[in-house]
């Protein structure tokens, strides 16, 4: 970097850096993605679905995602399942199944997207989620089975809630070893996750992180 050149702009404009300096030339190394964007210059969204009760009722989902966008990409970097520690219940050990969807969902509750910044572009429109759809979400490619203690005095639940929750995303698919790889959703491609022990037993919340491409 010259002093004829003394700015340099990242793929799409999301981010520039200046230097006042311009009587020596610089050498300037910045870390790109997966998709060639500036490590950090993408705009962060999350969905924070607060906790909500078990379902004893045939494999209930408690949530979806979806991507309906023609050209937007969607790219999931973290999911948070959070048991509940403050309910008191007579808990019991639940199964669950994380998942790929090929339909939207419908019904249930409208989740809003939290912005990390105000100023960043919003979130499209053809990007949903839900709590507990009453319909669609049509499930796909099982992406991973697990189980969960609802029991809020249980060392185990206490020590996934203590720490944020259970991640879903697998680690080498995280952002940090891999530079946002994630999972990515492309048009008409969703994930969902349901409770498949059918039990009332026990609260859960989540918190879904992602970016927009």
């Amino acid at each position: 970097m010259t002093k004829a050149d003394s700015s340099a702009t990242a793929v799409g404009g999301d981010l520039i850096a200046t230097f006042a300096e311009t009587s020596k030339e610089h050498q300037v190394v910045m870390q790109a993605g997966v998709n060639g964007h500036i490590l950090g210059s993408k705009g962060l969204f999350w969905y924070y679905i607060a906790e909500q009760v078990h379902v004893a009722a045939a494999s209930t989902i408690h949530w979806d995602m979806f991507n309906a966008d023609a050209t937007v990409l969607i790219r999931v970097l973290s999911i948070r399942q959070r048991p509940s520690i403050v309910t008191t219940v007579t808990g019991v050990a639940t199964s669950w199944t994380f998942q790929r969807t090929s339909a939207v969902g419908t019904g249930g509750s409208a989740q809003t997207a939290v912005l990390s910044d105000t100023s960043q572009t919003a979130l499209d429109a053809d990007v949903t989620c839900r709590s507990k759809p009453t319909g669609g979400a049509t499930p796909g490619t099982a992406l991973a089975g697990y189980s969960i203690h609802s029991e809020e005095t249980n060392a185990g639940t206490i020590a996934v809630a203590s720490q944020g929750g259970l991640e879903l995303i697998p680690p080498i698919f995280g952002p940090d070893m891999y530079k946002e790889r994630g999972i990515l959703l492309r048009q008409n491609q969703g994930l969902s996750v349901t409770q498949t022990t059918n039990s009332s037993a026990g609260n859960t919340g989540w918190l879904i992180v992602f970016t927009q491409e």
